[in-house]
């Protein structure tokens, strides 16, 4: 197996420390750091050398993308997940998922390509009673079933703008309200999308 290599640059040096991670370093840490960092980036090293389920690593390049995956994972910052259909984007989300503090959360998953436009809306949000025709009842959305976990949105870039528009709010507020309703529900998820598209066109 190969050795475990740790880059200890100063604050300054940030294009170093991306540099050793090009090269093969396993992390970094940038000096000075307190002695919590360095355990739990020994936690993160730790973590990377056990089986990881449906996922295999072999190449230089797959064992990046865990790296750079795992990092995320303990963080709470949003994830983009960009690749060719087939390729594993919902089993990375996964793996975030299962190495973040948010583990015994839901994790939901939902593929925006198959849900037609005019549901969308409604599927991630939710709605209130008499919100549209056939809304007999109120319904919570996906962002509420996934409160206290995460999210995975794939194929993000197949919705429209206006509901871009409602997610925008969703990233910034960390609320959602249903449709028909002006009340915000508060949210505590993580959100991870995923698209085989390049959303810079």
């Amino acid at each position: 197996n190969a050795g475990v290599v740790i880059a200890i640059v100063d604050q300054e040096q940030g294009i170093l420390a991306a540099e050793t991670m090009k090269s093969g370093a396993t992390d970094y840490l940038l000096r000075p750091f307190e002695a919590n960092q360095l355990i739990n980036l020994l936690k993160r090293v730790e973590a990377l050398g056990k089986p990881m389920a449906n996922i295999v690593a072999e190449s230089w390049r797959s064992k990046q993308v865990l790296q750079l995956a795992h990092r995320a994972a303990c963080t709470n910052a949003s994830v983009l997940i960009t690749g060719e259909s087939g390729t594993g984007k919902e089993v990375l989300a996964r793996y975030v998922h299962e190495h973040s503090p948010r583990i015994n959360g839901p994790f939901v998953a939902v593929n925006c390509a198959a849900i037609p436009e005019s549901m969308l809306e409604a599927v991630l949000f939710g709605h209130v009673k008499g919100a549209f025709t056939g809304a007999t009842n109120s319904q919570s959305g996906k962002f509420e079933e996934a409160n206290g976990g995460t999210i995975l949105l794939d194929e993000i870039g197949e919705m429209s703008p206006a509901v871009q528009a409602k997610l925008l709010r969703v990233l910034q507020e960390r609320e959602v309200e249903r449709v028909g309703s002006h009340k915000a529900i508060k949210l505590d998820i993580r959100v991870i999308a995923a698209t085989n598209k390049d959303l810079r066109e």
